[in-house]
């Protein structure tokens, strides 16, 4: 006699770790001074150093996360 197959159980699902809105800044090298921020109404994703105002904006689309973009 043959034994029963166990049932598989299925994967455990994947947690997905936040990712940092804080970065250093590639113009200033200050640590930690750039923000971003992802505005899903008017599609705008925008990066701004609080220390030496450089800033940089872009069009998004429905894909992005609240996450940083692909420059920095």
């Amino acid at each position: 006699m043959g034994k029963r197959k166990a049932k598989a159980k299925p994967p455990p699902k994947k947690r997905m770790d936040k990712l940092d809105t804080v970065f250093s800044c590639p113009f200033c090298n200050h640590g930690s001074s750039v923000e971003c921020r992802l505005d899903m109404k008017n599609l705008i994703g925008e990066a701004i150093c609080g220390i030496c105002q450089e800033s940089f904006s872009t069009t998004i689309t429905g894909l992005f996360q609240w996450d940083v973009f692909g420059i920095l």
